[in-house]
């Protein structure tokens, strides 16, 4: 299965809009199946960008299922650069430029994006 950074990023977003770790079990996602979800968020975890209690022996299709899911610092930071739509549209369109989706030039062209959109409305930044 191929990584997909739009699940990548609805997921961020579905765990973060929860106001107590996501406790519901499965994740559901409109456009993905259940398999696909529960493969990116272990991806998640393996990155350190979530943290979750995987259930053992559950009856799920899939044998297992996650509950107690919440962001970790360095996915609260990933999700911060690619949180708005227009930013996350044009990061899409120079990863697909640069050809290479990896999660560290993501957060990268993301962090440009941000610092040209914080120049355009005259902010200070470092």
């Amino acid at each position: 299965m191929r990584r997909d950074m739009d699940l990548v990023r609805s997921i961020l977003l579905r765990i973060e809009e929860s106001e107590l770790p996501y406790h519901d079990g499965i994740l559901e996602i409109e456009g993905w199946s259940e398999g696909e979800i529960i493969y990116h968020l272990n991806l998640l975890i393996q990155a350190g960008f979530v943290n979750a209690l995987e259930l053992g022996d559950v009856n799920t299709p899939f044998g297992y299922q996650f509950q107690d899911a919440s962001l970790t610092w360095s996915g609260h930071e990933f999700l911060d650069k690619v949180r708005d739509p227009e930013i996350w549209k044009k990061t899409k369109e120079g990863a697909a430029k640069v050809g290479t989706w990896s999660v560290s030039i993501i957060a990268e062209i993301a962090k440009g994006l941000m610092f040209q959109k914080a120049r355009e409305l005259s902010l200070p930044i470092l």
